[in-house]
C-alpha cells in the first residue's frame, strides 16, 4: 500500500457524462453505467467503463452510433458474472424518443442479448431504469413511463427470462385514483423474494412513494409517506438493512426549501422514522446514494444549498448511524448536486461516484475512503483483471442491433400470461385450433385487421375449439380471448 494524492480519479475528461450506476466488479476493480451527453439536453451514448482497484481505466465499452440517443441506468453483474444492462435507446422510433432497453454481455464484454420494449406512435420518452437478477436465472426489470399512455401508465414491472424475454408486465400505482404523477427511482428484491419500489407520487402533494409487490407483480401495499411535519418528499435510493427494516434516502420540504432526509420504514409499509439530516436551516438539497456498512452505520451521499441561488451549494458524503445522526461528513464539491452512487468494497472501504462540471463538461469524480472519510491508500500489488475472459477485453464503441424487439402492447400482463391463449396453426387455410385453459363463460371474438367484428364463439369447457375458416376471406385476423366478459388477451393470426 503506497499514500498517494491521488483521488479524486476523473473520468470522461471532455466528453460529457452522467455517472448512473457503479459496482465492485468480482475482481475488486469497478464497473461504472454512464449516459454519455453530445450536448445537455441530448444523450448519444450508453458507455462502460472498467477500472482497477485503484480507479484507473482498464477498458470501456461506447454503445451506440452517436446520431440515436440511449444512455445506461443500471449495470450490474449476474450469478454468471454476466454484465446485465437497464437503459433507454432511441434507435428504433424518432431519435428524441426512448424506448426501454435491457441487455446482456458475456464476461469478455460481447453483446448476448439485447431487448427493446417499443412503441410505435409514442410521443414520449419511456425508460428502462433497474433490472434485478431472480433466483430462476430470469430478470425483474423497472420501466418508467409506458408509451403513449404515459400520463396514467408511469411505474412498471416486466419479467423476462434467462434470454431476455418478455413474459408478462405489471402496472403499478393504478387502483388508487387519488394518486396521479408518480415516479420510479430504484428497484429491489428483498429478502422475502419481493419487489419494493421506491420514488415520489402526488397525493395530496409530492409524497415519497414505495410499493411492495409480490412476485407476480401483485401490490401488496403502497406507502405514501404522511407525517405531518413533511410538506412534500422524494425518493431516490431504498436499501433493506435487515429482514424487513428498510432505509431510503430523498428529500423533505420543510418550510420553503427542500432538505436531505433518511426514511426508515418496516416490511409492512409502517412508517418508522425520517430524519433531517442537516437541520432545517438549509437552502434546498436533498440525499441520493446510500450504502450500509455495518449493522449500526450507513453511508449517505447528499447536496445542500449555500443561498437562495439553486446553483451554488456543495456536494457531501457522511457516514451516518441508524437513528440518521452524523458521525462523519466531508466536502467532494461546491456544487448543488448529490454524490451518484456509494458502494462497500471487498476490504471494507468506501468508494463514492459522482458527475461534476469540469472545464465546460460533465465528468465523473471517483473517491475511494476509509471509514473515517479519508483518502484510501492506492494498492501497490499486482491485482489480475477479468480473468473469467480467456482474453484481453478491448476498449471499442458498438452500434447495437437488438434482437428482440417487442411491441410494449403486446407483452401480456400477468393474469393474462397465466391465462394462455394458443392459436395455431399460423398461418392457417382451412381450419384453426384455438386452445386455453379449462373454464366456464369463455369465448373469443374474431375481429379483422381494421377492428371490425368479424365472429363470437363460445368455448367449451376444455377451453379448446377448432373452427372451419375455409370460407373466410384472406387477411390478418385478431383472436380475442374473454372470460367471464372481461377481456384477457388476443393473438393475431394470419388467413390465406
Amino acid at each position: 500500500m503506497l499514500n498517494a494524492q491521488h483521488w479524486p480519479v476523473i473520468i470522461g475528461d471532455n466528453i460529457s457524462t452522467n455517472n448512473a450506476s457503479l459496482i465492485e466488479d468480482y475482481d475488486n476493480g469497478y464497473l461504472l453505467g454512464n449516459w454519455n451527453y453530445k450536448t445537455p439536453a441530448y444523450t448519444n451514448y450508453g458507455w462502460i467503463v472498467k477500472t482497477d482497484i485503484n480507479g484507473d481505466l482498464l477498458w470501456d465499452k461506447t454503445f451506440g452510433d452517436g446520431v440515436y440517443a440511449m444512455g445506461f441506468s443500471d449495470v450490474k453483474r449476474n450469478s454468471d458474472n454476466a454484465i446485465v444492462i437497464a437503459g433507454s435507446i432511441g434507435k428504433y422510433d424518432n431519435i428524441y424518443h426512448l424506448d426501454p432497453l435491457f441487455l446482456k454481455l458475456n464476461v469478455c464484454g460481447e453483446v448476448e442479448w439485447c431487448t427493446v420494449l417499443h412503441k410505435e406512435g409514442s410521443t414520449g420518452d419511456d425508460y428502462g431504469i433497474r433490472i434485478v437478477e431472480l433466483p430462476d436465472g430470469g430478470y425483474i426489470g423497472l420501466l418508467k413511463y409506458y408509451g403513449v399512455q404515459y400520463q396514467t401508465i408511469r411505474i412498471s414491472l416486466v419479467r423476462m427470462d434467462a434470454y431476455g424475454e418478455p413474459l408478462w408486465i405489471q402496472h403499478l400505482a393504478q387502483g388508487d385514483t387519488t394518486i396521479f404523477n408518480e415516479e420510479a427511482y430504484d428497484l429491489i428484491v428483498t429478502s422475502g423474494l419481493n419487489y419494493l419500489v421506491a420514488g415520489h407520487c402526488y397525493s395530496s402533494g409530492l409524497k415519497a412513494f414505495f410499493i411492495m409487490t409480490d412476485q407476480q407483480g401483485n401490490e401488496i401495499w403502497d406507502l405514501k409517506w404522511n407525517n405531518q411535519n413533511v410538506q412534500s418528499g422524494n425518493v431516490n435510493r431504498v436499501i433493506e438493512k435487515n429482514n424487513g427494516i428498510f432505509y431510503a434516502s430523498g428529500g423533505g420540504k420543510y418550510g420553503f426549501y427542500t432538505h436531505p432526509v433518511l426514511f426508515k420504514f418496516d416490511g409492512d409499509g409502517n412508517e418508522l422514522f425520517y430524519r433531517l439530516l442537516l437541520g432545517d436551516s438549509l437552502k434546498g438539497g436533498g440525499a441520493m446514494p446510500l450504502a450500509l456498512l455495518t449493522d449500526t452505520t450507513l453511508a449517505i451521499g447528499y447536496n445542500y444549498g449555500t443561498n437562495s441561488n439553486p446553483n451554488y451549494g456543495n456536494s457531501e458524503i457522511a457516514t451516518i448511524d441508524t437513528l440518521g445522526n452524523v458521525i462523519d461528513h466531508r466536502r467532494l464539491q461546491e456544487e448543488n448536486r448529490p454524490p451518484s452512487n456509494i458502494i462497500k468494497t471487498f476490504d471494507g472501504k468506501i468508494v463514492v461516484t459522482g458527475h461534476y462540471v469540469l472545464d465546460g463538461n460533465w465528468d465523473i469524480f471517483l473517491w475511494k475512503m476509509n471509514n473515517r472519510l479519508e483518502d484510501d491508500s492506492l494498492y501497490t500489488r499486482a491485482f489480475v483483471y477479468d480473468s473469467l475472459c480467456s482474453y484481453p477485453i478491448t476498449s471499442d464503441t458498438i452500434d447495437l442491433s437488438c434482437g428482440i424487439h417487442v411491441d410494449l402492447d403486446e407483452i401480456p400482463t400477468k393474469e393474462a400470461y397465466d391465462h394462455p391463449l394458443i392459436v395455431f396453426p399460423n398461418p392457417a387455410m382451412r381450419s384453426l385450433n384455438i386452445e386455453t385453459r379449462p373454464g366456464l363463460n369463455q369465448r373469443v371474438e374474431i375481429m379483422s385487421s381494421s377492428g371490425i367484428p368479424f365472429q363470437k364463439v363460445n368455448l367449451p369447457y376444455t377451453g379448446q375449439l377448432t373452427l372451419d375458416i375455409s370460407t373466410w376471406p384472406h387477411g390478418l385476423y385478431l383472436v380475442c380471448l374473454f372470460d367471464e366478459g372481461r377481456y384477457v388477451r388476443s393473438v393475431k393470426v394470419l388467413v390465406n
